[in-house]
């Protein structure tokens, strides 16, 4: 009996500690934004000050966003973006996931239309997840960003 009591008190233990460190990770995205910036030389794009812009871009729930930093491009022709959204939950994170999803795919079916040019770099470009942070990168550097950003997210 002595035993059952002592693995029982153990794994509620292990599991309490695994659960403590298992904890969201508290990045701040606008400081994640200006070194994105700075250590890959990003410069004039229009930064989403509100999620109501972040909805007018990307369709993205403010009901869904816990914090946000985004930049963009408004120059013709142009495709560069980078988008991180911190969910408030996993149902969360999922929807903002689907939008970003979608809203990449508009940009490939725009550029096919009228800048074939970029369409290769479009399509490399994914949304990428780390619990219930989101994030979409298109640039030519995106692979690179995208490094970065998940390096700063673990």
């Amino acid at each position: 009996m002595k035993r059952i009591v002592s693995v029982l008190v153990a794994a509620i233990l292990i599991v309490a500690m695994l659960t403590a460190c298992g904890g969201a990770k508290n990045v701040d995205l606008k400081n994640l934004m200006s070194t994105v910036n700075s250590q890959f030389n990003i410069s004039d794009l229009k930064t989403l000050e509100s999620t109501d812009d972040l909805n007018r871009y990307y369709q993205i729930n403010a009901d869904d966003v816990k914090q946000f930093a985004a930049e963009l491009s408004t120059a013709a022709k142009q495709y560069v973006e980078v988008v991180l959204v911190e969910a408030k939950d996993q149902t969360a994170a999922d929807n903002v996931k689907k939008q970003l999803e979608a809203h990449l795919n508009s940009q490939i079916s725009t550029a096919k239309s009228y800048d074939a040019a970029q369409v290769d770099m479009i399509q490399s470009c994914s949304v990428q997840q780390s619990g219930n942070f989101v994030y979409l990168v298109v640039s030519d550097a995106a692979g690179k960003i995208n490094e970065a950003v998940a390096a700063a997210l673990k």
